[in-house]
């Protein structure tokens, strides 16, 4: 599970020599992590790190956003002296800590069905299962059933089921159906405070503060 802790130590203390009432400090706290896990989603949707720099792209070089679902799984909560932000869904606050670190994310059949769905027959076999399939020699019986000869990449994906797909690849390679498995990551940081918006909160917080106290 990922998550992170606001930082609230010296602005806490302000609170209190402020005198501030339990409610007001709890309101002050959650406006601080509203503000953190917006800069979150921010950083997710500018692909950076918590230091600026872009994220590593995908090591099969597709060019689609990344992690972008992740924002909105984000809770925040507060009590009058700390706040997080977190992940309610297990399962996401999984994959999310694996990005934030840089770590080998285990994968089991059963989370990834959960996550990904499980394709049904009417689901067609993928370009890259076909290209695997030619890679391994696939072949299909030519016309009147005289001899073999390998299939195009388009008729696989036109007559076959990602499930068909991935059983005769399975076959082919003499492999059985892994349980689970580990998925190498680079880190992808994105939840937290840079040095910049740390500054930025706890004067949001201490303007707040003396606000509410007048």
């Amino acid at each position: 599970m990922l998550s992170v802790g606001i930082n609230t130590t010296q602005a806490t203390r302000q609170l209190e020599l402020l005198t501030l009432d339990p409610r007001k400090r709890r309101r002050i706290t959650r406006g601080a992590a509203r503000k953190v896990r917006r800069d979150s989603k921010a950083r997710i949707k500018n692909q950076k790190d918590l230091v600026g720099k872009n994220w590593q792209q995908r090591s099969n070089g597709k060019k689609q956003r990344m992690l972008k679902k992740l924002g909105k799984h984000m809770q925040v909560k507060s009590n009058p002296n700390s706040a997080q932000v977190s992940f309610g869904n297990p399962l996401v606050g999984k994959i999310a800590r694996a990005h934030q670190d840089g770590v080998d994310l285990e994968m089991t059949a059963s989370e990834a069905a959960k996550k990904y769905g499980t394709p049904g027959e009417d689901v067609l076999a993928s370009r890259e299962q076909a290209k695997a399939l030619k890679k391994e020699g696939y072949k299909v019986r030519k016309n009147k059933g005289k001899g073999w000869k390998s299939p195009s990449i388009k008729w696989i994906q036109q007559s076959m089921s990602m499930r068909q797909a991935g059983l005769i690849l399975r076959l082919m390679r003499n492999k059985t159906q892994k349980k689970k498995w580990s998925i190498p990551l680079p880190q992808r940081s994105f939840l937290g405070q840079s040095q910049s918006e740390l500054v930025q909160l706890k004067n949001y917080m201490l303007d707040e503060a003396m606000r509410l106290a007048a």
